[in-house]
């Protein structure tokens, strides 16, 4: 069968290569799709825009999700979790570093997020605080660099990996501020797929794959 998934870039979890697919949670996903006799059919868009895909049952299954009160009205979290821990960071310009040490210093500042994305409890229930959306990571740093905005937040890993790929390494830093938390990561089915009925088979090769240290060898080959 086809398994149409919900894809928006996440460097290193999910990205484009050349046209093609590729990330970490894409080869999870073809490793579990050998054994359960699926491939995959990718339906590209933000991720804001994917969580409406599996909202609406336009796509069976989505990844590297945060488990969200909001979310699990539509979204079936498979078990086991995969990834345990999270490091979220805040990215200014060099020229500015020091104007972010603690937590009440983000008060003053224009904050790029991600539309759809969570980051942590904290700031993601802070309604004070200036935050300003864009469809993606790639949007902030432009946005960032032409200082529109004056700082933005994101997972540590996506992060490094725009900053590197654009060779904005001299230009932009991080923050002493981070979110360095117990967030566990998942796959989620829409409740409105038939593919619901082969979550807990999916989540048994899952745990298959984590028990035998196949997901950690993933995660290396991108992250070395």
């Amino acid at each position: 069968q086809s398994v149409v998934v919900a894809f928006s870039e996440f460097p290193p979890y999910k990205m484009m290569v050349d046209g093609t697919h590729k990330g970490i949670d894409i080869d999870i996903l073809h490793e579990i799709g050998k054994q359960m006799d699926f491939t995959l059919n990718f339906k590209n868009g933000t991720f804001d825009k994917c969580l409406e895909m599996i909202k609406q049952g336009e796509a069976d299954l989505i990844s590297s999700l945060h488990r969200r009160g909001e979310r699990e009205a539509f979204i079936l979290y498979v078990q086991p979790r995969y990834r345990t821990k999270s490091n979220t960071v805040f990215y200014l310009l060099k020229k500015n570093q020091n104007s972010i040490r603690t937590y009440d210093d983000l008060s003053t500042l224009k904050i790029g997020v991600k539309v759809g994305a969570k980051y942590a409890l904290r700031f993601d229930n802070d309604n004070e605080l200036n935050k300003v959306p864009a469809q993606s990571i790639k949007l902030n740093i432009s946005k960032l660099t032409a200082d529109q905005i004056d700082t933005f937040i994101t997972a540590e890993t996506e992060g490094d990996y725009w900053i590197q790929t654009l060779g904005l390494q001299d230009r932009i830093t991080k923050s002493s501020l981070n979110f360095q938390q117990l967030d566990p990561i998942y796959f989620g089915i829409s409740k409105q797929s038939a593919f619901t009925k082969e979550a807990k088979r999916f989540g048994r090769i899952l745990k298959g794959l984590v028990d035998k240290g196949t997901v950690q060898r993933i995660v290396e080959k991108y992250l070395k």
